[in-house]
C-alpha cells in the first residue's frame, strides 16, 4: 500500500501520546491514547474526528495498517478532510489485568459514554473538532470492531460512519437477539451510518460462533436493511494485513462525500452491456441489461430472455452501488408473495468493473420484506 510508505514531500500530521487514569465510566483503569493532528488542522475550521479502538496497533509505524500515514498522505490529496484522530488503547486494571472485554463486548452505553463524555471533551476543548456526526468516524478491530460498530449503532447522534476489521460480530447478544436481527429490524428506516466491513476466510471459530460467518451475515444484515455499506472478504487469519491494504481505499469510500473531499462517481464504469441472472422463489430470470450515459444521466434498457423488453427507470451509480427499478414481468408478479407494481434493485460493482451482485425485491406502495439474489456479469 503505497500510501503507507514515507512520501517525502507530504506534509505530516502532529501525534502526541497522553495517559487517562482518571476515568469515571471505568474507575481503577489507566490507558494510553495518541492524539494525531493533520498537517492541515485549522483552528477557525472544525476539523473531522476519527476515533480508533487498540489505537497503538493502528497508530504504529511498523503495524499493518499505519493509519497516520495513510491519513497524512489522503489529507494531501485532498481524499479525506483536515482531521483529529484519536487512537486509543483500553483501560488497564493492573499490569497485567485489562478492561477491554468489559469495555468492547459488554451491552450498553457505558463505553459510548465515556468516549464522548471524558475523552472528546478533553479533546475537543483544545482542538476544534466538529460536533456533526457526518464528520466522524469511529474504528475497531476484532472485539474493537464490535465495539465500534455498537458505539454508532446506539449513538448514531455521535457518529455516522464506521469501520470495522475482523470484527466478533457474533459475541453481541442482547437477550434473545443478536446484532445482525436488530439491523434487520431497521429496513423501513434504517440508521443514518456508513459501514466498511473487512473480514478474512480464515478468521477465529470460537464457542460464540464463527468469526468469518458473523461478518457475512452482518453484512447481509446492512444489505437487508438498505445501509450505505461495503464488505470486503479476503483470505487472511485474525489480523490486519488485509485491513493495511484497503485502508487508503476504505478512507477514500467512506469519505467520498465529504464537502471538500466529493469524488463524482465515475458513472461510465457501468456503462456497457449486462448478463443479468435473478432466481426468486425458485424461478430464474435472465436477460440483457444495456446501460448508456448521456448528458451525465445514466439510462437502461432491460430485455428479458422469456418475456421482452421492461421498461426500466431511476438508473442510479454512486461509485460502488447500482440501483434501478423495473416493471415487473408477469413471471415475477408473486417474487414479493403479492403482487409487485414494479421491482427495485440494489448491488454493488465488483472490484474489476466487470460483474455486479446485489438483491432485487418487490415493491407494492413501499419494498416488500423479500430480497431475492440478482448478479450480472459484463458482456462488453
Amino acid at each position: 500500500m503505497p500510501e503507507s510508505s514515507p512520501q517525502g514531500q507530504i506534509p505530516t500530521g502532529h501525534i502526541e501520546k497522553r495517559e487517562w487514569t482518571d476515568s469515571e465510566a471505568y474507575p481503577g483503569t489507566t490507558r494510553n491514547f495518541w492524539i494525531y493532528v493533520s498537517a492541515n488542522y485549522d483552528a477557525e475550521t472544525p476539523a473531522c474526528l476519527m476515533v480508533f479502538q487498540d489505537g497503538e496497533a493502528y497508530l504504529h509505524e511498523q503495524g499493518q495498517v499505519k493509519a497516520a500515514q495513510v491519513m497524512d498522505t489522503l489529507i494531501h490529496n485532498g481524499e479525506m478532510p483536515a482531521t483529529i484522530g484519536i487512537f486509543i488503547n483500553p483501560g488497564m486494571l493492573s499490569e497485567t489485568e485489562s478492561s477491554r472485554p468489559r469495555e468492547y463486548v459488554a451491552r450498553g452505553d457505558t463505553y459510548a459514554r465515556f468516549l464522548e463524555q471524558e475523552i472528546i471533551k478533553q479533546i475537543a476543548s483544545e482542538y476544534a473538532i466538529t460536533d456533526d456526526p457526518e464528520g466522524r468516524c469511529i474504528c475497531g478491530m476484532s472485539d474493537g470492531g464490535l465495539c465500534a460498530f455498537s458505539v454508532a449503532w446506539e449513538r448514531p447522534d455521535l457518529f455516522h460512519k464506521v469501520i470495522t476489521h475482523i470484527a466478533s460480530y457474533v459475541r453481541y447478544i442482547d437477550g434473545e437477539m443478536d446484532l445482525t436481527h436488530k439491523v434487520r429490524a431497521t429496513r423501513r428506516d434504517p440508521k443514518p451510518l456508513r459501514i466498511f466491513i473487512q473480514d478474512g476466510d480464515n478468521d477465529l471459530n470460537i464457542e460464540e460462533g464463527n468469526w468469518t460467518l458473523g461478518n457475512i451475515a452482518m453484512a447481509n444484515a446492512l444489505a437487508y436493511g438498505r445501509y450505505d455499506y461495503r464488505f470486503e472478504l479476503g483470505t487472511g487469519g485474525h489480523e490486519l494485513k488485509h485491513a493495511g491494504a484497503l485502508f487508503a481505499e476504505t478512507l477514500r469510500w467512506i469519505w467520498r462525500d465529504y464537502p471538500g473531499v466529493v469524488t463524482e462517481p465515475n458513472l461510465a464504469a457501468v456503462t456497457g452491456r449486462w448478463r443479468v441472472d435473478a432466481n426468486g422463489l425458485g424461478m430464474r430470470s435472465e436477460g440483457e441489461l444495456t446501460i448508456s450515459l448521456a448528458n451525465d444521466q445514466l439510462t437502461a434498457t432491460l430485455r428479458d430472455d422469456k418475456e421482452g423488453d421492461i421498461k426500466i427507470r431511476d438508473v442510479h451509480f454512486d461509485g460502488y452501488r447500482l440501483g434501478f427499478d423495473y416493471k415487473t414481468p408477469p413471471s415475477q408478479k408473486l417474487w414479493g408473495k403479492e403482487i409487485s407494481d414494479h421491482m427495485k434493485v440494489w448491488a454493488a460493482l465488483s472490484d474489476d468493473g466487470n460483474g455486479f451482485e446485489g438483491f432485487v425485491s418487490g415493491v407494492i406502495g413501499k419494498e416488500t420484506s423479500y430480497d431475492h439474489k440478482i448478479r450480472g456479469a459484463r458482456i462488453d
